[in-house]
């Protein structure tokens, strides 16, 4: 007779509550560029080459070239003319600010066309930025001679960067333009519409890379949507444009007459714009309308 297995008793939980844990994330570690040398970047100045080695052809500098240490320039914050001069120790470089027994020592001198001005050294920066030989300083007395110039790379990349940008923007819309737009836009610019679709938005496209600023802001200006509504209405003959004279072409009457050396659209344009020509164009375009029922 087999023996009967005793069950061992179990204990019941005293919750049935399930507990939450969130779930294990693993952390990846993303890498910070940062260029901590860009901060104290010196600032570069240099010389306005007046030769150029022919060999090279690179601009000569003499070995040192010095410049005078004082000057007198317009100081656009209280609008009069200061006198200005770099004393090294004097943390002003005005002369109405500097101890009374400040003394120039020496005049700055480049080396080799160049003057390279550490940000530890922000006295002889603002004397160079400041004074009328920099042709980079916008507040300079024209009729003093630049001698030198800021060597700014930043600026020159971002004056780059958007240059590259208008041209993508304008060639964009050179090639994306609906087709009425296209022509219309065209005509204005004066490229042959003659042509296949394609032809058109290629010559276009030239058109925005040679000047992207201007193509863009023309694209924007009401006065390209006049002047496209006009040279349709020279189109319809409805008006003629002409140096001698813009005119109505059904009875010959003169609309407007264009000043020596202004073209007849521009010229026509300016009269619509104002006045009776406001009543000339709404009518122009009253006629293109009964044309295109």
């Amino acid at each position: 007779m087999t023996p009967t297995k005793t069950r061992k008793a179990v204990t019941p939980p005293t919750s049935t509550k399930v507990e939450a844990k969130a779930p294990v994330v693993e952390k990846k570690f993303t890498p910070q560029f940062t260029n901590r040398k860009q901060e104290y970047k010196p600032s570069v100045y240099q010389l306005v080459s007046k030769s150029v080695n022919q060999k090279t052809k690179m601009p000569q500098y003499p070995i040192v070239s010095l410049l005078k240490a004082e000057d007198v320039i317009f100081d656009p914050e209280k609008g009069e003319n200061r006198k200005i001069r770099y004393v090294p120790g004097e943390t002003s470089i005005f002369v109405d600010d500097q101890a009374e027994n400040a003394k120039m020592r020496e005049p700055i001198a480049f080396n080799n066309g160049y003057l390279f001005v550490d940000h530890t050294n922000p006295t002889l920066k603002l004397y160079l930025d400041t004074c009328n030989a920099n042709g980079s300083n916008p507040n300079r007395i024209k009729s003093k001679n630049i001698m030198f110039n800021l060597k700014d790379d930043e600026k020159s990349a971002q004056d780059k960067i958007a240059k590259v940008t208008d041209t993508m923007d304008a060639v964009q819309s050179a090639l994306k333009m609906p087709l009425n737009e296209l022509v219309g836009y065209a005509k204005v610019l004066g490229v042959n519409t003659n042509k296949s679709t394609d032809e058109i938005r290629w010559d276009m496209k030239i058109q925005a890379e040679k000047n992207p600023t201007a193509f863009l802001a023309g694209m924007n200006d009401p006065r390209t949507e006049m002047k496209q509504l006009l040279l349709m209405a020279q189109d319809f003959n409805i008006i003629s444009m002409r140096k001698t004279g813009i005119t109505w072409v059904s009875s010959g009457n003169t609309i407007c007459v264009p000043a020596i050396g202004t073209k007849p659209i521009d010229r026509m344009v300016d009269f619509c714009s104002q006045g009776e020509g406001e009543q000339v164009y709404a009518e122009i375009e009253r006629r293109l309308q009964a044309l295109n029922g």
